[in-house]
């Protein structure tokens, strides 16, 4: 099992919970929210919010991560692999640390393997920018997430979790990383709920179809991106 779960870092919890609610998801029935966690469903990939400290460096960063079924089943297979793995934590709150060449450190934690939630043409979608693509996409394979998509362009990589949520891999000077969502039908379709909830979408035609561009309440602009008949669903 491998399921995108990226945790994002803002300073008021209960505002950015309201902002990806307006964009679709759902609270998660499992885990349980707390005043500092909570992690919301997508339908196709989960996204998970941790109360940040106000005006720390890390307030309103994105950091990948993945739910899996069994972490040290999980890191067992990694490092077999050939990506190394370092196990954190005690039994119950275990997790596996990756570290890539270009600095990126991402986690693997327990989560379940039915969430529960309908399915959705939305999707998570991590966009992993790096001077090393080649390296990033071998990190990706070997965890277990699976090519999705062929392109003519050798430096980027595309793949999807079995049980939901992308990851795409783009070339870049320094290594970054950020949420965005895939929307498997006409993005403005989404324009209502987000406008009505105050958040003043903006929708944008590009060459390569269109997308929406919303300003987030953890201090950046998200972008969701159309891809009409084309969304990987998730699989239990």
């Amino acid at each position: 099992m491998l399921r995108v779960r990226p945790l994002v870092y803002p300073s008021d919890l209960a505002a950015s919970a309201r902002f990806l609610t307006a964009l679709g998801l759902r609270p998660a029935a499992e885990p349980e929210r707390d005043s500092s966690f909570a992690v919301f469903d997508a339908g196709n990939g989960r996204v998970a919010l941790q109360a940040g400290v106000p005006g720390s460096t890390g307030e309103g960063t994105s950091t990948l991560a993945f739910e899996v079924a069994d972490v040290p089943e999980f890191a067992r297979r990694t490092r077999e692999a050939g990506t190394g793995v370092e196990l954190s934590g005690d039994a119950q709150h275990r997790s596996a640390l990756i570290s890539a060449p270009d600095g990126t450190t991402f986690s693997a934690a327990a989560g379940p393997r039915d969430t529960g939630a309908p399915p959705s043409p939305l999707s998570v979608l991590m966009l992993w920018r790096t001077p090393d693509v080649a390296a990033a996409a071998k990190i990706l394979e070997d965890i277990g997430a699976q090519r999705r998509l062929s392109a003519a362009d050798p430096s980027r990589h595309d793949f999807r979790a079995k049980n939901g949520g992308l990851v795409a891999v783009r070339p870049a000077g320094q290594a970054t990383v950020e949420l965005a969502f895939e929307y498997g039908s006409d993005v403005r379709d989404l324009v209502r709920a987000l406008a009505a909830g105050g958040f003043g979408p903006t929708v944008v035609d590009t060459g390569d179809g269109r997308s929406l561009r919303v300003a987030s309440l953890w201090g950046t602009e998200v972008e969701i991106a159309e891809r009409p008949g084309d969304v990987d669903g998730a699989r239990q």
